[in-house]
């Protein structure tokens, strides 16, 4: 702990971050062998020997003290095996069929993460020490979920990340909601079949998209009568459209990832300012992340 305050948290906040983005670029795999048989051979959960190792693979050696600090205030806490089953279990995979197609630029088709494969599992963990936690996960089996690429790009997906990062926002919806994307309609799917919402209007720019999503998808929603889709850019569709007295909330997702929606988060944050409705953001916490780790780096350039 003495380590960690003398390094300062802003810098531990983007150590780990560093450290955590150059793994995930690669397998990113544990080795699904290594760490049954770890398990077994010391007698520990399978959760903390997936841990221990991801620390490992992190390059973090506990016997240095601010290696110690990253991995007990850091990949601990972030790190959660996860149950499969309680994710199959969303309404939206259990009510929806997804094909497998291909239209135009856009594909739809399944991926699956490997056992003890890791990912981004969550938005940021703040606990409010100015510690920027990142939620990484792994399953314990093989996990197949569906996605949407463009371009051969992934889009969208029901991966852990996206579940998740959609239960606020989600949560959040009602009255009249105005969201900006379309995706696979996950979240069209859950703010729909709330009762507090009223209607949903969803702004998506790709017309090849909307017409899959009202080909394949839209017809399995039971309450799909609440929304209104409009193919339009979602700045044009703020500067030429937009009345705040039409809606009760606004989430923004057209995005990738953190990298490319840093960018329209920071200028959607400047847009917002004009109006008294408060904007949403797919995985806020992860853009300000990037946004100020962008910041820092200009700094250190200048």
């Amino acid at each position: 702990m003495t380590d960690r305050n003398e390094r300062g948290i802003p810098e531990m906040n983007r150590e780990i971050l560093v450290r955590l983005s150059r793994f995930l670029q690669g397998p990113a795999n544990l080795g699904e062998q290594e760490v049954r048989m770890l398990a077994e051979e010391v007698q520990l959960p399978l959760d903390q020997i997936a841990c221990i190792m991801l620390g490992a693979c992190l390059g973090l050696d506990t016997d240095r003290a601010y290696d110690r600090a990253l991995m007990e205030q850091y990949v601990q806490p972030g790190f959660r095996l996860l149950s499969a089953r309680e994710y199959q279990a969303d309404p939206y995979r259990q009510t929806i069929r997804f094909p497998k197609t291909k239209s135009g630029d856009w594909t739809f088709e399944e991926k699956e993460f490997a056992p003890f494969e890791v990912f981004i599992r969550d938005d940021l963990l703040l606990p409010g020490d100015g510690r920027e936690i990142p939620r990484t996960g792994a399953f314990s089996e093989r996990f197949p979920y569906p996605t949407v690429l463009q371009g051969g790009r992934e889009w969208m997906t029901l991966a852990p990340v996206e579940i998740e990062t959609m239960k606020r926002p989600i949560a959040l919806a009602r009255g009249h909601v105005l969201t900006f994307g379309l995706g696979m309609g996950y979240y069209a799917f859950h703010v729909c079949r709330k009762p507090e919402v009223q209607s949903l209007t969803v702004v998506e720019k790709d017309a090849e998209l909307i017409r899959m999503f009202r080909d394949l998808l839209c017809p399995q929603f039971p309450e799909r009568q609440k929304m209104r889709i409009v193919c339009a850019d979602a700045y044009d569709y703020l500067e030429e459209n937009y009345r705040p007295e039409q809606f009760d909330s606004v989430f923004c997702d057209f995005w990738h990832d953190a990298g490319d929606g840093t960018e329209h988060y920071l200028r959607l944050r400047e847009i917002e300012k004009r109006y008294q409705t408060r904007f949403l953001y797919w995985a806020e916490g992860l853009l300000r992340q990037q946004a100020g780790f962008l910041k820092s780096e200009q700094n250190r350039n200048d």
